[in-house]
């Protein structure tokens, strides 16, 4: 009977080792990132003027009796949501109601003396000058808390397309230089993406102070929008070829 020699134990943790090292390659080659890829990004971006300014009021009252304070404060909110309705383009809408407990210290103890109600009203319009106007009337009854500048929707969304466009065309230019600089004659997209609007948030600017009417009061606060930076981005990666 015929045997098959058995080689000595070093001959064999050699073989294997080699056997295990040409089965890793192909795994080490396929993590190696392709020849002639490209990972680029662009970006463009423009200054807008928001067409939206919103500002956010409160009326706060502060006793012992919490049903009076209630009342108090419902009718402030609703008698300045009358006064908005009637200023056209000014959209009116109440924000949360918080009641909380208010205290004291009387030597080192905790004693509740009372209630602090607080109702929100916000209002949004394209027309800065009124609301400007309209703020300084309900600054008698009403805290101003903030006034923000907005984007519309159509003005978002008009933005969105002609930026994405202008980012897009910046990819392709910088993916065709890029070609040109490595020798290469063209490109082929790979993966690619396209990045939401950004800069388009809400910016909010607390005021110093709440407004007043009557003698003695501030002009109408002036209100109006500064210009914002709102951009796209595109980034992905691009073949190189001959």
């Amino acid at each position: 009977m015929r045997t098959t020699p058995r080689l000595p134990l070093p001959a064999r943790r050699a073989l294997s080792t080699a056997l295990c090292l040409f089965a890793a390659a192909p795994a080490f080659a396929a993590d190696a990132p392709p020849a002639g890829v490209l990972q680029l990004e662009a970006r463009a971006s423009v200054e807008v003027v928001p067409d939206r300014t919103v500002a956010l009021l409160a009326a706060v009252a502060q006793g012992s009796d919490l049903a009076a304070l209630n009342a108090d404060v419902a009718s402030r909110i609703d008698a300045a949501l009358r006064r908005a309705g009637a200023v056209q383009g000014v959209q009116a809408s109440t924000g949360g109601i918080t009641t909380q407990p208010r205290w004291v210290d009387t030597g080192g103890t905790a004693r509740q003396d009372g209630w602090t109600v607080r109702a929100e009203l916000r209002l949004r319009t394209a027309d800065a000058a009124a609301l400007a106007r309209l703020l300084g009337q309900l600054g008698a009854t009403l805290q101003v808390e903030s006034v923000s500048s907005d984007l519309s929707a159509q003005l978002r969304e008009r933005e969105l397309e002609h930026l994405s466009r202008l980012a897009i065309a910046a990819f392709r230019a910088r993916a065709q230089s890029a070609a040109r600089d490595f020798g290469y004659s063209s490109y082929t997209l790979g993966s690619v993406h396209l990045g939401d609007l950004q800069g388009a948030e809400p910016q909010p600017r607390p005021l110093l102070m709440a407004m007043r009417s009557g003698p003695g009061a501030p002009p109408p606060m002036a209100v109006q929008p500064g210009a914002r930076e709102l951009s796209v981005s595109v980034d992905g990666s691009v073949r190189l070829q001959q």
